[in-house]
């Protein structure tokens, strides 16, 4: 279909070469993104980018996504955010692809006692999404606080505001 529309451009098919012909030839290795991988590029890192940072306004996932998982209202929480309850993921994919982002970017901040996310819970929890995200989020940074999990809030803070929310 490209080759169509650049000969229809005026463009010489022999002239039309397959970017990933060009990348054989030149030697890169391209790797193969599959999975929980795939998911997470596909339908998170648009804005929570490909290391788990990204812009101000979008909380990051590096180095403190897995705090939540200390508590219950945490662990639901991450689940029922309007992007992961509504994503076109089935179940089972989703809860690998929450336990695969939680070590892939923040394994340190995990209990000991991780347990991974189940398919039969991910089902139930998204079956909930959260209306208004940033007061419950507030809520579950508090509790984490008490809880003795992180010293301050400021710790979880969207960098653009310098508070939770």
């Amino acid at each position: 279909m490209a080759a169509a529309f650049l000969l229809a451009l005026g463009a010489r098919a022999e002239r039309v070469v397959p970017a990933d012909a060009v990348a054989r030839q030149a030697g890169v290795k391209v790797i193969s993104i599959v999975d929980s991988v795939q998911d997470y590029s596909r339908n998170c890192q648009g804005c929570h980018g490909h290391t788990g940072v990204s812009v101000s306004e979008v909380p990051d996932l590096k180095d403190r996504v897995g705090y939540f998982v200390h508590t219950p209202e945490g662990r639901r929480f991450l689940v029922q955010v309007p992007g992961v309850a509504l994503s076109m993921l089935d179940d089972r994919r989703l809860a690998d692809l929450l336990n695969w982002m939680l070590r892939a970017y923040s394994a340190a901040q995990l209990p000991e006692d991780f347990e991974p996310y189940t398919e039969r819970e991910v089902a139930t929890l998204r079956k909930a999404p959260l209306a208004k995200v940033l007061p419950v989020r507030e809520q579950v940074i508090r509790g984490l606080v008490r809880s003795g999990v992180i010293d301050a809030p400021e710790r979880l803070a969207f960098k653009s505001l310098g508070a939770t929310r």
